[in-house]
């Protein structure tokens, strides 16, 4: 019998939600289409109606679910093979899990949820324990698990659930979701574009290069890395004042010819699964140290409220280091990338990046760059980087201060009115007289207009740039002369 059929047939009880997500781009200009589509299928199982586990031990079924038989031993069960609902998937397959029980004292830590996959349901991989995500929020009784990496080839899973020992008394399996994901394979021509921002190569983001000020890194904007919604998020959330920085790592692969492939898993897992309205993250690195933006912003505004601390996000920025540093050391580019991240944060933000904080939120005294760990009953961000934030701190620190010394050449910058409603006069001193370029920039990182491009005798300058052809938004001008550069952020209002 053909397998799949086999499957269906073994597992009647399995209600396959046929919610299929045929996701496009939307809000997207022409010149950034997406180049990739997420596919995600659902598979719920209710405990108390399937009849086709594969085996079971010490177990009895209720008709509110499965519990152990006796209290005094372990209690497992070993499901039939379950067909993926994705054929074809690209470049990887992800999969999520939600495990629903009742009656558990000792909560999540009471039950153990394992996996294993196979390409043609003979040989199949070691057993995966699906550790809980723990950026949820969730009750005692629930396990959503992090994201599993599977090859693309995956045909078949199988799930072992354990309630262990004592703690097995009274305990009630209720029901468990799978959620299949291909995020889709990013172009050769996106992918060359985003590799360029490597560490390696990157260079300072024009936006906000100002070397009065650690310049923030270049990165891969929303829908640089084909996020579904665009870069605008479609929830709404709260801006927050940025007072601390919480660094995490994914947990998941380690390895990956396409990168923003798992970015756009990640962001599929937090919305589809999870239920939220966007990426939990604000940043993502990636091993090469290519900068991803996370949490769409609002209105230009960087400091969206995310969720990754535990429920206590207010005056966070987190930011995530893809891998399971659990398992692997980080890479010398992901470390650098997420040192100058944080420096421009908290250069920005007058952060010491070697001081403690009380966060109001969590109401803990915290090092103004924690780990998720720090604040919250997890492994995050794996042993291998947390042991590595204090260099990571002096490396902040070393940067910020680096990049202290004042610029000479160009001075007393700024515009006026700010906020604007059609004109605003841009004002600028010269120490010697040059070759001046002033540029504006809107928040997508892209080029507007040319105000100027001359020579200026030394002294100070006055330059009208008329908006009126433009949107409501931020904008940025650019100001270089000679090997100097520096930013002033604008506000049009109509």
């Amino acid at each position: 019998m053909d397998f799949k059929l086999k499957s269906v047939i073994g597992f009647l009880t399995i209600l396959l939600v046929v919610s299929s997500q045929l996701i496009g781009q939307q809000k997207v200009s022409d010149w950034q289409k997406s180049s990739a589509t997420i596919h995600t299928e659902y598979i719920a199982i209710n405990f108390s109606t399937t009849h086709q586990l594969k085996a079971t031990d010490n177990v009895v079924k209720t008709k509110k679910g499965i519990e152990a038989a006796t209290s005094d031993e372990d209690a497992s069960l070993l499901s039939d093979e379950i067909a993926v609902p994705i054929e074809k998937a690209a470049p990887f397959l992800g999969v999520g899990s939600q495990l629903i029980f009742a009656n558990t004292p000792d909560g999540i830590s009471a039950v153990g949820l394992e996996l294993r996959y196979s390409k043609d349901n003979q040989q199949w991989s070691a057993w995966k324990p699906i550790n809980p995500d723990a950026h949820l929020t969730t009750t005692a009784d629930t396990l959503v698990g992090t994201l599993q990496y599977l090859p693309k080839s995956t045909a078949a899973i199988q799930f072992r659930i354990s309630i262990k020992g004592e703690a097995s008394a009274g305990v009630n399996l209720r029901s468990l979701r799978f959620s299949f994901t291909s995020p889709g394979a990013t172009s050769a021509k996106r992918l060359k574009e985003i590799n360029a921002k490597a560490k390696s190569g990157r260079r300072t983001d024009p936006r906000k290069q100002n070397k009065q000020q650690y310049p923030m890194p270049d990165y891969v904007s929303r829908t640089g890395w084909d996020c579904p919604d665009g870069q605008q998020p479609s929830g709404s959330y709260p801006l927050t004042d940025v007072t601390h920085q919480i660094v995490h790592h994914s947990a998941g692969t380690n390895s990956s010819n396409d990168w923003p492939a798992v970015v756009r898993a990640i962001w599929d897992y937090h919305v589809n699964t999870n239920g939220w309205s966007d990426i939990g993250y604000n940043w993502l690195v990636d091993p090469n140290g290519v900068v991803y933006q996370g949490r769409g912003w609002i209105n230009g505004d960087d400091e969206v409220q995310g969720a990754h601390f535990c429920g206590t996000n207010s005056n966070t920025m987190g930011v995530c280091m893809m891998g399971n540093f659990e398992e692997v050391n980080p890479s010398e580019e992901a470390k650098e990338s997420l040192s100058e991240l944080l420096a421009w944060k908290s250069d920005e933000k007058e952060i010491d990046p070697l001081a403690s904080e009380y966060h109001s939120s969590s109401q803990l005294n915290l090092k103004t760059i924690s780990g998720h760990r720090d604040g919250c009953s997890t492994l995050c961000p794996g042993e291998n980087l947390y042991t590595q934030l204090p260099q990571i701190r002096n490396r902040v620190k070393g940067l910020i201060e680096e990049s202290s010394e004042p610029i000479v050449a160009v001075d007393s910058v700024r515009n006026y009115p700010n906020p604007f409603r059609e004109t605003t006069n841009i004002t600028f001193s010269l120490a010697e007289a040059g070759i001046v370029r002033l540029t504006v920039w809107n928040t997508m990182g892209q080029f507007v207009e040319e105000i100027a491009r001359r020579v200026y005798s030394a002294g100070p300058h006055e330059v009208p740039w008329n908006a009126s052809d433009y949107a409501s938004g931020i904008y940025f001008c650019r100001i270089e002369f000679e090997d100097q550069s520096t930013v002033q952020k604008m506000v049009l209002v109509k």
